[in-house]
């Protein structure tokens, strides 16, 4: 037997199965693992009729009692039930959703609130730093300052050799205008004091004008892409529950269990059995992959999807 119907009643549908519900994952060779992969990938593919099997669990089904069968159907099913109903599966349809239909979470209404109250609040920073500037001008002597700012001067000039563009031109300009202010202050420390913290109090409002009309132009970017994150939101909330594709496989499933002919005839050809019916020779490979099962576990496990479909539709 090459692959097993995935999406739990299609694991369970097969006669890899024991007939003791504890055991029935250890007596089949089936993990977990197998349970959670062939559920995922059967349940989110457009192909969801597959499960491999390995040459362990094949031997193993063999060894299973024709009359065994229906029991190890329940009991498989029970157990990717169980797992569909876990939190590890909605973790894990959760990724596969998010994938498929990703979102920015920059972009959210929370998000975007937070960004417009950062920038609310920086006004109030600007008026914090140059009061804090006030303060800390306020304890220097007005002829140690200027002595300070000569210093700092020539450094800056030296600085300035090795800046290019827009820092350079920045940097150029500031070391001119605290010359002349030198200058226009000559033997008047404490106008150069004056007029020197006014200067330092216009520059940090320019750059705080800049940093805050940049953020605003970024919220203002990030609104036009918050109309794309409700969209793709929308769209992954419209998907996030599994129930309606789990509801829309259960009906696949019992459907295909209503149209199998358990009693077509076949005939051997060469190395190959066929059906006498043309018909049923078309059959898709599913089709024939139930027939093959036999009419015992496929009858038990389309009764495991049709209750399995009843609960769910009681569900809200």
């Amino acid at each position: 037997m090459n692959k097993l119907i995935g999406l739990g009643v299609a694991l369970a549908a097969t006669w890899l199965m024991a007939a003791r519900v504890a055991d029935v994952l250890s007596d089949t060779g089936v993990t977990m693992d197998n349970v959670r992969q062939g559920t995922l990938q059967n349940l989110t593919e457009e192909r969801w009729f597959r499960f491999s099997s390995t040459a362990a669990m094949r031997q193993m089904a063999r060894r299973i009692p024709e009359g065994s069968r229906a029991a190890a159907v329940r009991a498989l099913g029970k157990v990717v039930r169980s797992y569909c109903e876990s939190a590890a599966f909605k973790k894990e349809f959760l990724g596969w959703v998010k994938q498929k239909y990703p979102y920015d979470d920059r972009y959210s209404d929370e998000s975007m609130a937070a960004q417009e109250q950062a920038v609310g609040q920086m006004d109030g920073m600007v008026s914090q730093q140059l009061g804090m500037m006030q303060q800390a001008y306020a304890q220097i002597d007005p002829a140690m300052l200027q002595q300070v700012i000569r210093t700092q001067l020539q450094q800056q000039e030296q600085e300035l050799a090795s800046l290019e563009g827009d820092e350079r031109t920045t940097l150029a300009t500031e070391i001119s205008d605290v010359k002349k202010m030198l200058s226009a202050t000559a033997g008047k420390p404490a106008e150069f004091k004056k007029q020197y913290l006014a200067y330092q109090n216009r520059k940090l409002q320019k750059q705080a004008a800049g940093n805050i009309a940049g953020e605003k132009e970024k919220i203002a970017d990030a609104k036009v892409q918050n109309a794309e994150y409700h969209r793709q939101k929308a769209a992954f909330d419209a998907h996030s529950d599994a129930r309606p594709l789990l509801k829309k496989r259960l009906n696949e499933f019992i459907a295909l269990c209503n149209d199998v002919d358990f009693g077509a005839q076949t005939v051997q050809k060469g190395y190959r059995q066929e059906f006498v019916n043309p018909i049923h020779q078309r059959k898709p490979a599913e089709w024939k992959f139930l027939y093959r099962l036999g009419k015992e576990p496929v009858t038990e496990a389309k009764a495991v999807a049709q209750a399995w479909l009843t609960d769910l539709g009681k569900e809200r």
